[in-house]
């Protein structure tokens, strides 16, 4: 029996316990914790002035974790009450909090990278692209790929939509998502 929605996202949410607020809560902690454990890996090993880690810093990192967990919440308990679904508060929240695993997972993976790319110094010239967006844009599209694929699981197999309407739903929040994730990326 999978243990997690992160590899088997039907067999997960047709547990009692699939859930569980203090699990989410507990996700939602991890990913901020994640966030800011890259941002500081990247201060301390930055060879550019950055910013030194403030309070604001840190409430703007939660505020960030907030909104990815928040809108994902109100998008799939609105469009799933919308068209049918069994759906409890605490059980939505905790469905979209299990899609900030991939995110943060997209992150890491993306500044890694980034940090093994400018460790081996090559020249950014050669690209079309800045190197940000040729490694991040890609990851954050597959994160927010992963995350559908877990909320879809939720909506078909703990609340009780048809395949294709859970797909559809998980699909529009994933791409919303993106956009949120890639908003600061299109800007620059």
């Amino acid at each position: 029996m999978a243990t997690t929605p992160l590899v088997d996202p039907d067999g997960y949410f047709t547990r009692v316990d699939a859930g569980s607020l203090p699990r989410a809560i507990g996700l939602v902690l991890v990913y901020w914790v994640g966030s800011l454990a890259v941002g500081l890996l990247w201060r301390a090993t930055a060879e550019i002035d950055v910013e030194p880690v403030t309070l604001l810093y840190l409430l703007q990192t939660l505020e960030a974790t907030l909104l990815y967990w928040v809108v994902p919440t109100v998008l799939l308990y609105g469009l799933g009450y919308a068209l049918g679904a069994r759906l409890e508060p605490a059980d939505t929240l905790a469905l979209a909090a299990w899609g900030l695993v991939p995110m943060l997972a997209g992150e890491a993976v993306s500044n890694l990278l980034l940090y093994a790319l400018s460790a081996l110094e090559i020249d950014p010239t050669i690209a079309p692209l800045e190197p940000e967006v040729l490694v991040f844009v890609p990851l954050t599209l597959l994160a927010c790929g992963w995350a559908a694929v877990i909320w879809r699981g939720g909506l078909q197999s703990g609340f009780g939509l048809e395949r294709s309407t859970a797909t559809s739903t998980a699909l529009l929040t994933a791409g919303i998502c993106a956009g949120l994730l890639l908003l600061p990326v299109a800007l620059t």
